[in-house]
């Protein structure tokens, strides 16, 4: 007795091909959400990295920006303390500045 024919012609070849297209379809499926998480996962990564960089960053900022106000305020006090020391002398030298600016920007 001869047995049917099983080819790529034949209902149980075509039945083969669809199971086989259907798990690749589901292989694909799963690789491209695979592939969503890990786009997922490295942006959160990346972002959280941002985040922390702009926090150190923002943190840096106003400790340089407390140092810079800090070191103003000492200057201004030393400054104060000497002309209380000899205010003729800064007057003199308010008056000599005043007088260099007043040639230099002259038109």
């Amino acid at each position: 007795m001869a047995g049917k024919p099983s080819g790529p012609g034949t209902n149980e070849g075509k039945h083969d091909i669809e199971a086989e297209l259907a798990r690749l379809r589901e292989d694909v499926s799963g690789l491209a959400e695979a592939l969503k998480a890990e786009a997922s996962n490295r942006a959160d990564g990346a972002r959280q990295q941002a985040f922390a960089l702009r926090d150190d960053v923002r943190e840096r900022g106003e400790r340089y920006m407390r140092q810079a106000q800090d070191a103003a305020s000492d200057l201004e006090e030393q400054l104060s303390e000497r002309v209380r020391a000899e205010p003729i002398k800064a007057v003199l030298i308010a008056a000599a500045a005043g007088y260099i600016y007043a040639r230099l920007f002259r038109r």
